[in-house]
């Protein structure tokens, strides 16, 4: 990556002079060297990762300036793609073609030798289309070496798939909102909590990115009324708790259950339910 020559052997010194000691009783029994790593929380450590992930990226891109690979199929004009990585998840997009995949995998094998960090098989898989010859197949996973995967599957918390958008592709989804509703269900959140998730809600509907400012050309209260009324249909999170909270009430006045009777005769005896 033509660094210069007084920048590697500063990072090297840093890398290679790192000392550790065992406490035995409270006391040091002598210092050790460390052969590899920085040391935890060492501020250098993120800066070598995302340093050794460019050389990954960079090796990858390269594959392109070889005429003979044969890299993801893409619309005419677009540019080149082959992979996408986020921290430590990485996705490659490749052709089925043989010797194109040992390419791939040759790249791979060299960023394991020169960074020292190992590729984990059982957690890495490889797709192809349901369409795809066994021969194919066959000859993708004598290439990759990695184990066949089924979509969908999900990355970054995305699921991937090609075929319909089938209800059980979401189940994860509809289990972490049955889990929030639930949540909402038997408590009553303060509405400075419910204000600032309309404000987390505002700022996804208005903005393009998280952070600085923008401008809302209306209230999230006007978004919420119905569209006969000149809003978006939006639902309200402070009528929806106000709602919950009117289901668990009538829950306390008509169910006769143990958690009834523990809540009645340590919190209400005389008052009304509402004091609850």
């Amino acid at each position: 990556m033509r660094f210069a020559e007084h920048f590697i052997n500063m990072v090297w010194n840093l890398v290679s002079n790192n000392w550790y000691s065992l406490l035995a009783n409270g006391q040091a029994l002598g210092f050790f060297k460390s052969t590899r790593g920085v040391k935890q929380g060492d501020p250098l450590s993120p800066a070598l990762f995302i340093l050794s992930s460019e050389v990954l990226s960079r090796s990858l891109n390269k594959l392109f300036e070889d005429k003979a690979f044969v890299g993801f199929g893409m619309p005419k004009w677009s540019n080149p793609l082959n992979h996408l990585a986020y921290v430590d998840d990485t996705i490659i997009f490749e052709s089925a073609h043989p010797d194109s995949l040992k390419k791939v995998m040759a790249v791979l094998g060299s960023y394991e030798r020169i960074s020292r960090q190992l590729i984990n098989k059982a957690n890495s898989s490889y797709y192809m289309h349901a369409n795809v010859a066994n021969s194919l197949f066959q000859a993708g996973r004598d290439a990759i070496g990695f184990a066949r995967g089924e979509f969908p599957f999900t990355y970054l918390g995305c699921p991937i798939l090609y075929t319909r958008r089938r209800k059980d592709y979401y189940n994860d989804l509809i289990k972490k909102v049955k889990a929030k509703l639930y949540y909402s269900k038997v408590l009553d959140p303060p509405d400075n909590i419910l204000e600032h998730l309309h404000k987390s809600f505002a700022r996804f509907f208005w903005c393009t990115k998280e952070q600085g400012r923008s401008r809302h050309w209306a209230f999230w209260q006007k978004l919420c009324l119905p569209k006969e009324e000149g809003g978006l249909g939006f639902r309200s999170l402070l009528n929806v708790s106000r709602a919950l909270f009117a289901k668990l009430l009538w829950r306390i006045i008509t169910t006769k259950s143990l958690w009834y009777n523990f809540m009645c005769n340590k919190y209400r005896k005389k008052e009304l339910p509402t004091v609850v």
